[in-house]
This record gives C-alpha cells, structure tokens and sequence, in this order.
C-alpha cells in the first residue's frame, strides 16, 4: 500500500477513497495503533474517522484513571470511532474500505464534515 508522507500527514489513494492521517509523533504505518482520518469519497463528499486498535483504546481508558477523564476511565465515548483487530494503515484503510463497500457510503456510519 503506498503512503504519500507530507508530516504531520499520510495520504493513502485507493479507487473509491481517499485516506489522509494525521500523525502527530514519530510512527510506523506498520504498527500505527491510533489514527485520526479524513476520508474523501468519490464524489468529494468527507467523512472523519478516529481508528484505534483494542490495546490502544485500553491505554487510553487506563490513563483516564488518574485524570478523573470520563469517570477515570469508566468509558470511553467516540462517535467517529472504528476498532480494527491489527495495527497498521494497511489494516485500518481495509476496515473503512469494507463498511464503505458494505453500505455504499459512509453516510450512517461516521460524522460526515
């Protein structure tokens, strides 16, 4: 898969979608656990999407205990969120991909912008 890199950035273009990540500290794409992205359809329609592996979500809900965040860490509450098994772009791209071949769009499934 080929990432077009312009820091803090990482685009991926597929056929249907376009993916743009924000990066904010030095990452792998291989083992990128947490990636806030714009997704730009066909038509040129966006979405947002903030993708998180398991792990990565417990971290952060495990550091909410000593910040009081979210009844220290009681919940965690993302209404873009999307949970891939694997870390990675590669793994990321193809969980959005697959809802977006699923229902045709992203419309019912992430906050369009």
């Amino acid at each position: 898969m080929d990432i077009e890199v312009d820091e803090p950035f990482w685009t991926v273009r597929r056929p249907q979608l376009t993916f743009r990540f924000t990066v904010g500290e030095p990452a792998d794409p291989a083992t990128l656990d947490d990636g806030d992205t714009l997704i730009t359809g066909p038509g040129g329609e966006e979405w947002f999407a903030t993708i998180m592996t398991p792990d990565r979500v417990r971290q952060v809900m495990d550091g909410w205990r000593d910040t009081g965040e979210s009844l220290c860490g009681a919940y965690l509450r993302v209404p873009s969120l999307v949970v891939v098994r694997e870390p990675g772009v590669e793994s990321m791209v193809r969980a959005v991909e697959d809802l977006y071949d699923t229902y045709g769009t992203l419309d019912d499934t992430l906050p369009r912008l």
